[in-house]
């Protein structure tokens, strides 16, 4: 049996839901004639992987770009469809524009939620996350992203430089035409 989605309609009550489950909030835009919505909608949503773990890692909310105006202003909102992850406190600490297949949009929801357990020192579950994705997707263009962030997290662990050195040394090899492998600051010049 697949997964249902439970969508929450209302921002505050999302929020403290969310609150009240130690999960963030996973705020869609969507407006009615939004094509890449539908699309979205049709295929993404439809697999089962992407319904469990959404449900499982976020208390869904979904809000009309057009109608829902506070909540588009709160979060400088101007497209459809539109992510924001949102911690307890209801701030966004990671966002994506536009629409997504199954892989990218399974990779979304990992780095989405590896931005809100960050910061709340959830550090091996990061590593977890980031490792599950990187096995999953390692071809994904944001596969150097997942080991950027994993490498963060090891870091944060224990303040050991090498740890990072190590998950920059290894971007550099697998992915070395990737943003991250630009952001090598061991570098000369």
């Amino acid at each position: 049996m697949s997964e249902e989605l439970y969508w929450q309609s209302d921002l505050e009550t999302a929020v403290k839901r969310a609150r009240g489950e130690g999960k963030g909030v996973l705020l869609q835009f969507h407006r009615e004639d939004c094509a890449g919505c539908k699309k979205l909608y049709a295929l993404t949503y439809a697999d089962p992987q992407v319904r469990r773990e959404m449900q499982h890692w976020f208390v869904l909310l979904r809000a009309d770009i057009l109608k829902d105006r506070a909540v588009r202003s709160r979060y400088s909102a101007y497209w459809t469809p539109s992510f924001y992850f949102l911690n307890g406190a209801g701030n966004a600490l990671h966002s994506f524009n536009g629409y997504l297949n199954v892989e990218d949009f399974r990779v979304l929801l990992r780095l989405g939620k590896a931005a809100l357990d960050l910061p709340r020192g959830r550090y091996f579950e990061v590593i977890d996350l980031m490792d599950d994705g990187l096995a999953l997707f390692p071809n994904n263009p944001r596969a150097a992203t997942m080991l950027f962030v994993r490498g963060m997290a090891e870091y944060l662990i224990g303040k050991e430089k090498s740890s990072f050195r190590g998950a920059m040394s290894e971007i550099l090899e697998l992915y070395p035409n990737s943003l991250e492998a630009r952001m090598w600051p061991w570098m000369e010049g």
